[in-house]
């Protein structure tokens, strides 16, 4: 089967995440938050050199932190567990939540309706928080 792909807008901002878990984690985030994988770069053992981790038109990208394996971008960079990432989604939430859970994330934040829309935020295995929402920013045309 052949995926057509295409470059993503510039300016594109693409966070970028420490992983302690390499490939499990990258499985997990596919399980649990429904990721695909577009680029995974596998080393030794569950080591990744690099990953690209796409949800609809959205990307993360990531690697593998582990002693002095680590990239340089690693080295200067935040360590793994600690970031903070919101999603815009337009599929089902409940269904999307019920999801993570079951795959084993800890729902920090149950989902709600709020002012700015519904959102629930759950920690992935490494520690970081991703905030699912309705709420979409708007940015001038």
């Amino acid at each position: 089967m052949t995926t057509t792909k295409t470059k993503m807008a510039t300016p594109a901002i693409v966070p970028v995440l420490n992983f302690r878990g390499g490939a499990a984690t990258i499985d997990w985030l596919c399980d649990a938050f429904g990721f695909e994988r577009a680029m995974v770069v596998q080393g030794d053992d569950d080591y990744v050199h690099h990953a690209e981790l796409t949800l609809g038109g959205a990307m993360v990208m990531g690697g593998s932190e582990r002693g002095e394996q680590r990239s340089e971008y690693a080295k200067i960079a935040h360590p793994a567990g600690t970031a903070m990432l919101y999603v815009a989604l337009e599929e089902d939430l409940r269904v999307h939540c019920e999801r993570a859970r079951r795959a084993g994330a800890e729902i920090v934040m149950e989902l709600a309706d709020k002012e700015h829309g519904s959102d629930y935020t759950a920690r992935d295995p490494e520690g970081n928080l991703w905030t699912f929402g309705r709420y979409v920013p708007e940015v001038p045309a």
